[in-house]
Order: C-alpha cells, then sequence, then structure tokens
C-alpha cells in the first residue's frame, strides 16, 4: 500500500484506508475523536473508479430512474378509486338480483279453508298457496289464526292465505 501522506500531516486511518481513498479529505479530522460523514465514494479504495464492464459476468445497470413521477402516482391512484366503485357497484347489483330473483311473496289474499283427514299445517299451506314458500305460508296461517303450534285437527277451519 501506498501512504499518501506522512504521519505528521494530520493524516487519519480507518478500516486500513488513509486520506482521499478513505472518501474524505486529507487533514485533521474536523471534530477530535469522531468521524466526519463520508461523502459517496466514487473511487474504490485502490483508486480504481468504479466500474462493472469488465467484470467476468457483465453486470447491467440501469441509468432509469427508479421512482414514479407524479402523473404515474396519480394515474395509480385512479385506476384503484376505478376499481373500489366498480366493484363496489358489482356488489350492490349482486345484492339487489339476491333479492329479488326468485322470491315469492306470501298471498295477501285469505280464505277460509278445513283441514283435511291426515293432513299436516305444511301439506295445507303447499295446496292453498302452490307458489309460495311453504314454511312462509305456514308462519303466516299461525299468525292468522292464533297457533300455538303445528298441530291440527281433520274438518277444522283455518283462515289461510290463498293464491
Amino acid at each position: 500500500m501506498t501512504v499518501l501522506d506522512g504521519p505528521g500531516a494530520g493524516c487519519s486511518v480507518r478500516n486500513g484506508l488513509t486520506g482521499a481513498a478513505a472518501g474524505r479529505p486529507v487533514g485533521p479530522a474536523p471534530h477530535a475523536g469522531r468521524w466526519a460523514a463520508r461523502p459517496m465514494a466514487t473511487q474504490r479504495p485502490g483508486g480504481r473508479p468504479l466500474s462493472y464492464a469488465d467484470a467476468r459476468a457483465p453486470v447491467r445497470l440501469s441509468r432509469a430512474s427508479h421512482r414514479p413521477t407524479p402523473a404515474q402516482v396519480r394515474l395509480r391512484v385512479l385506476v384503484c378509486w376505478l376499481a373500489v366503485g366498480v366493484l363496489s357497484l358489482a356488489a350492490v347489483a349482486g345484492l339487489v338480483a339476491l333479492r329479488s330473483a326468485g322470491i315469492v311473496e306470501v298471498p295477501t289474499t285469505t280464505a277460509v279453508v278445513q283441514v283435511r283427514p291426515g293432513e299436516s299445517l305444511s301439506e295445507l299451506a303447499a295446496r292453498a298457496a302452490p307458489g309460495a314458500p311453504t314454511s312462509a305460508v305456514v308462519e303466516r296461517i299461525v299468525l292468522l289464526n292464533g297457533l300455538t303450534g303445528a298441530a291440527v285437527r281433520p274438518g277444522e277451519a283455518l283462515v289461510v292465505p290463498v293464491g
């Protein structure tokens, strides 16, 4: 190793490097006992410039800026908000379709019907309102007649929704 400065010239040694090779100007340290901030090195410690062109496997370095421009950031934010909006509209449309698809309301028109022998309340509901959901019609029959259970007697007259 070549000595760049003599020991009396205020040369400081750090990690085996001296003076300009260590990335610092030659001279006394600005603060005794502490190291000054080093500028970014453009040369290797041996004085050879940084270069990857003559490496065994050449390394291609990008010279392009890797930070997005403000326009790119705005475009990305806009695309994200548009995606959120489209997904929200799709979710609302799906919920509306689920709510209205294939749901048949219990008829509001009522009639008095007699229970046939061996007939259950669910069979009576299916006979009185064949297009409506049987469980909903049974609940409506129980409410209309003040029943406490699903047991019915043959010949009993019940108010049922018909449709």
